[in-house]
C-alpha cells in the first residue's frame, strides 16, 4: 500500500507545472503611467514612464533625471493600438501595465474627442479599468517628465494628490460608465506642472497640480472649471469630503472658516405642470477650525448667524456650478438625467434625445442646512484683545 501510494505520488509530479506563460521581473518594463497624446498628422503618441528597479536597491530617488526612478519611451501611430506596438519596439523589455495606475489625455485629443482610446484601455486586458484618468492642460507628456522633490516619481506624486481628494477623481471604467448613460457626459481632473517662483535644483523639478475639472460631453471636452467651481461639482458628485468652507461675515473683512466633517445631498426630481424641477437638498455640518474676526463663537446669536451665512455661501456655489454645467456647456455629468428617468420613465422617452436642450430648461431648487457642531475649543479670537471682542 505504501509504495502503491509513493508512486502514485512520484507520477503527479511529472504532471505539475508551472506558469508557462510567465514572466520574469527581470524581463518586463514596469510602466507607472502614461500620456496619450494628438500629434502632428492627426497621429496618436503613447508617453509612458518605465520604473527602474535599479533604484530600489541603490536608494536612488530621482535627483538626477540621467540616473532616476523612471524614463520614458514613447510610440506613434495612427491609433492607440498601432501605437503601443510602436512603443514595444523602443523597449527591450516586455511591456508590463499591472502597476499602471496614471492616464493622461492631452489637452488637444481630450477636445478631439477620447472614446477610441478609452475603448482601447478598457478592452485590452493588460490596462487596469481601476486606473485614474486625467486630461492635461498642455501636452500630457509632459507630466511624466516632471521629478517631484519628495516622490520618486510623477505618477506617485499625482496619485496621492487623487487620495487626498484635491479635486475630481475619475477612473477609465468611470468613464466608460458616465459616457454610456442617459447624460453622456462626464468630469475628469484637469493637471498641469506646479509653479514654483523657488529655483529649482534641476530641470523639471516640481509635482503635477490639479487645476480643476475638464468636462466632457459625450467623449469630447467642451469647456473647463476653476478650482471653486470643481468644489460646487465635487458637492454634487458626493466626492467632497475633506475641504474647508469660508465666509466673510457682514460688517467684516475677515474670514471665519469651517471644515465639514459631515455632508449630504439628495436629488428630488419633480416635473409639475410640464416644469421639469430638480431639488437639491444639502446638509453639511461642520466645525470651525479658524476665526480671523473679534467674534466671540461661544455666543449662540452669533453661531446661528455664521450658520445661514455657510449656508448662503455654499448655496451660491453650488448654483454657480450648476449654472455654467446647463447654460455654457449644456453638459450634465451630475447626472439629472438619469433621476429624471428613474422616477419619469414616459416622460423621459420624450425628451432622452435632446436632453442637453432640456437640461438647460430645469429649475433648479437649492435648499442648504449648514450646522456649526463647535466653535473649536476657544470661543474669542485667540491673541485678541479682551475689550476689543464683540460678545
Amino acid at each position: 500500500m505504501i509504495l502503491r501510494k509513493s508512486c502514485i505520488i512520484l507520477l503527479s509530479l511529472f504532471l505539475l507545472s508551472g506558469c508557462w506563460d510567465s514572466e520574469e521581473l527581470q524581463d518586463l518594463s514596469i510602466i507607472t503611467a502614461a500620456a496619450i497624446d494628438l500629434v502632428e498628422d492627426d497621429k496618436i503618441q503613447i508617453s509612458v514612464q518605465i520604473f527602474i528597479p535599479r533604484a530600489i536597491t541603490t536608494g536612488q530617488t530621482g535627483e538626477d533625471p540621467s540616473a532616476g526612478s523612471t524614463f520614458i519611451r514613447e510610440g506613434t501611430g495612427d491609433s492607440l493600438a498601432e501605437a503601443v506596438s510602436k512603443l514595444q519596439s523602443n523597449v527591450p523589455r516586455v511591456l508590463f501595465w499591472g502597476q499602471c495606475k496614471i492616464f493622461i489625455m492631452g489637452n488637444e485629443l481630450a477636445k478631439k474627442g477620447i472614446q477610441k482610446e478609452v475603448d482601447y484601455l478598457l478592452r485590452h486586458p493588460a490596462p487596469r479599468g481601476f486606473s485614474y484618468i486625467y486630461v492635461s492642460e498642455e501636452k500630457a507628456r509632459d507630466i511624466l517628465m516632471l521629478v517631484p522633490p519628495l516622490e520618486r516619481y510623477s505618477a506617485e506624486a499625482l496619485r496621492k494628490l487623487s487620495t487626498h481628494e484635491s479635486g475630481i477623481d475619475s477612473t477609465l471604467i468611470d468613464v466608460d460608465t458616465h459616457l454610456m448613460g442617459e447624460s453622456q457626459a462626464v468630469a475628469l481632473p484637469l493637471v498641469k506642472p506646479l509653479f514654483s517662483p523657488e529655483k529649482a535644483r534641476q530641470e523639471n523639478e516640481t509635482i503635477p497640480t490639479i487645476t480643476g475639472t475638464a468636462i466632457f460631453k459625450k467623449d469630447k471636452m467642451v469647456g473647463q472649471l476653476n478650482m471653486e467651481e470643481t468644489r460646487g461639482l465635487m458637492w454634487l458628485l458626493r466626492k467632497i469630503k475633506k475641504s474647508t468652507l469660508s465666509i466673510k461675515p457682514e460688517g467684516y473683512n475677515e474670514e471665519i472658516i469651517m471644515m465639514p466633517t459631515i455632508g449630504k445631498i439628495k436629488f428630488k426630481p419633480l416635473i409639475e405642470k410640464g416644469r421639469w424641477i430638480m431639488n437639491v437638498d444639502l446638509v453639511i455640518r461642520g466645525d470651525i477650525v479658524q476665526n480671523e474676526t473679534n467674534m466671540n463663537l461661544f455666543n449662540e446669536q452669533i453661531i446661528e448667524r455664521l450658520q445661514n451665512e455657510f449656508e448662503a455661501v455654499l448655496k451660491e456655489r453650488v448654483s454657480q456650478t450648476i449654472k455654467k454645467l446647463q447654460h455654457e456647456f449644456h453638459t450634465d455629468p451630475i447626472e439629472f438625467g438619469r433621476r429624471f428617468h428613474q422616477k419619469y420613465p414616459e416622460e423621459w422617452k420624450k425628451v432622452k434625445n435632446h436632453w442637453d436642450e432640456k437640461f438647460s430648461e430645469v429649475d433648479i431648487k437649492i435648499h442648504v442646512d449648514a450646522t456649526i457642531r463647535t466653535p473649536g475649543d476657544i470661543g474669542p479670537p485667540a491673541a485678541f484683545p479682551h475689550d476689543e471682542v464683540v460678545k
